[in-house]
């Protein structure tokens, strides 16, 4: 008894802490030859991908802080700057399968009889790509995805765009040693 007392706990602790994982996915990547050092100021450029001008807004200020904070000065596009920030927004929904059998409760082992039902969940995606308009290429690329919480308000979604982006630039810019952060624009 006391042995199946402790494996189930155990399973219920593994089941808590699957629970609590994240379902967040990051990707960065860079051109490996271009030097970083030679960019010193930025310009939003919009693709038109944001639907809702308000987080339009939140993103680039949110962007612009975190670029601030690793040395890049804002500027408008009519002013040649060294990058173009561009953000891209996706959002669509997964389909995840769910097993249920009324009589039973969840069905584990399959000895009950199950019904199964289609939950969509939303997810985001948002790619940030940092382009080098001389050479008209991307040089710097940051991937997240991730799913969307509908019962977080708005300053909580806020709170975790900066945790998502100081993770992204986490080590930007590559191969440069860090900048005195730049005084946020007038």
């Amino acid at each position: 008894m006391r042995l199946g007392l402790k494996a189930g706990l155990i399973l219920l602790a593994a089941a808590g802490l699957a629970a609590c994982a994240t379902t967040l996915k990051t990707d960065v990547g860079w051109d490996q030859k271009v030097d970083f050092a030679k960019y010193h100021t930025w310009a939003w450029k919009p693709d038109g991908s944001f639907e809702d001008p308000v987080w339009a807004k939140r993103c680039q200020d949110v962007l612009s802080d975190q670029l601030a904070n690793d040395g890049l000065t804002q500027v408008g596009l009519d002013r040649n700057p060294d990058l173009w920030a561009v953000v891209h927004v996706r959002f669509s929904s997964k389909t995840e399968v769910v097993a249920y059998s009324p009589a039973w409760g969840y069905a584990w082992g399959g000895w009950a009889p199950l019904s199964t039902y289609d939950v969509q969940i939303p997810v985001g995606t948002m790619i940030i790509d940092l382009v080098d308009p001389r050479m008209k290429q991307i040089v710097w690329r940051a991937r997240a995805n991730d799913t969307i919480q509908a019962d977080k308000n708005n300053e909580e979604r806020e709170e975790k765009l900066i945790s998502i982006l100081k993770g992204l630039f986490a080590g930007f810019p590559p191969g440069v040693p860090p900048r005195t952060p730049s005084p946020p624009p007038l």
